[in-house]
């Protein structure tokens, strides 16, 4: 049975955390498509030494917000809040482990581990704070001072339009782009037609990834994973259910396009499933979700073990951007960070700094902890109150 227990004492006195904050931001009008940057969840921890940690999570804000403000209902059912008053946020192994330990009637995956994400995001961003380092230099050091992007756009309507936004980005200096959602996944032969035009638009230097962000039947993914082949389509994402694990490790075996997935799934046991069952040979744990920075780096040493590339998920505001700036910054073989290019002010306006990409690469902040700064004035604008009138 699992009991409470007090984290390791110091000669020296102990920071302290004092209460954990939870900011739901919602734009004013929602709409049920591919856009998972309508609304967020801001986690902010607060110490007794002034020193406060920011964070994001990523699904239902109101739900995180809800898991996070809870009281006890068990000892295995707790909101994370009260769990972690009073305890030192510089042990943030301990923490984690807590966390999990302590909501695992009702936890273990998927929303509480993201709640779980946001909180722990913030930690790092406490430690690095406290100690006067960047997020990197606590991982091991940073091997690269800026990361290279992909581009990552929702498919319009009407694909006629694609291509003058694929040229656009081209311009702006992106050697890689994705589109995805959309209209994908009603015709695949209309899908592989319109990647053949943007292939041609573009030329042979530019990666192309296509995100079907919903599954398709399983022969239409065969063909599809065939067709792109042609085109030199860099990774087809979410052909399949990501339950399917069958499916994809049938999918990946007959594809000569590479298969990619993860963005939904959460934690390393939840990766492991992915890697040695759904044979995935890239993952895209999202920081926001699988566990956040301290889960991640377990992701990515069963990874490394299995020879799986790890391309993070991360269509979010520039705190998750940051938070995974930093993690691949750390790593080996020249890792690619996703780059929301929507016109959308949490992506844009949330930081007093915002993260502007140049030529196609972001910089590796190099402030302590995250290295971000939030934009206040964005808090009170899109705050959402749950009992207004937003829909």
């Amino acid at each position: 049975m699992l009991e409470a227990r007090a984290l390791p004492d110091s000669t020296h006195r102990q920071m302290k955390i004092t209460d954990i904050e939870t900011i739901p931001l919602r734009l004013p009008e929602v709409r049920p498509n591919g856009d998972g940057l309508q609304d967020v969840l801001i986690v902010r921890v607060h110490t007794d030494e002034g020193i406060t940690g920011l964070g994001e999570a990523h699904t239902s804000p109101l739900i995180l917000k809800a898991i996070i403000d809870a009281p006890v209902s068990q000892l295995t059912g707790q909101g994370l809040r009260q769990l972690l008053i009073g305890r030192d946020p510089l042990h943030i192994h301990d923490l984690w482990n807590l966390m999990y330990e302590h909501t695992s009637t009702f936890g273990r995956r998927g929303i509480v581990i993201h709640a779980m994400s946001g909180i722990d995001i913030a930690l790092w961003d406490i430690l690095g704070k406290a100690k006067g380092q960047p997020i990197h230099q606590l991982l091991g050091g940073a091997i690269r001072k800026k990361v290279r992007l992909y581009a990552s756009d929702l498919t319009p309507a009407d694909t006629e339009s694609i291509l003058p936004r694929a040229k656009a980005l081209v311009d702006e200096g992106y050697s890689a782009m994705k589109f995805g959602w959309g209209s994908l996944g009603q015709s695949v032969r209309d899908d592989a037609s319109w990647v053949h035009e943007l292939r041609n638009g573009v030329g042979p230097s530019v990666d192309l990834m296509v995100d079907m962000g919903m599954a398709i039947p399983f022969d239409d993914a065969v063909w599809l994973g065939k067709a792109l082949a042609e085109d030199e389509v860099f990774f087809l994402e979410e052909p399949l259910s990501p339950d399917d694990l069958d499916g994809f490790a049938k999918l990946v075996a007959q594809s000569p396009t590479p298969i990619a997935t993860g963005e939904k799934e959460t934690t390393r046991f939840g990766f492991r499933q992915l890697i040695e069952n759904g044979r995935l040979q890239i993952i895209q744990p999202d920081i926001a979700r699988a566990g956040g920075i301290t889960e991640i780096q377990r992701i990515a040493a069963l990874a490394k073990i299995h020879n799986v590339r790890v391309i993070p998920h991360c269509w979010a505001t520039d705190i998750l951007v940051s938070a995974t700036l930093h993690f691949l910054a750390t790593q080996p073989d020249d890792p690619y960070q996703e780059f929301n290019v929507s016109k959308n002010p949490f992506r844009q306006n949330l930081l007093r700094e915002p993260l502007v990409p140049k030529e196609g690469f972001l910089t590796v902040p190099q402030m302590p902890g995250l290295g971000i700064e939030l934009n206040e004035e964005m808090l009170e604008t899109y705050r959402w109150k749950s009992s207004s009138n937003q829909t």
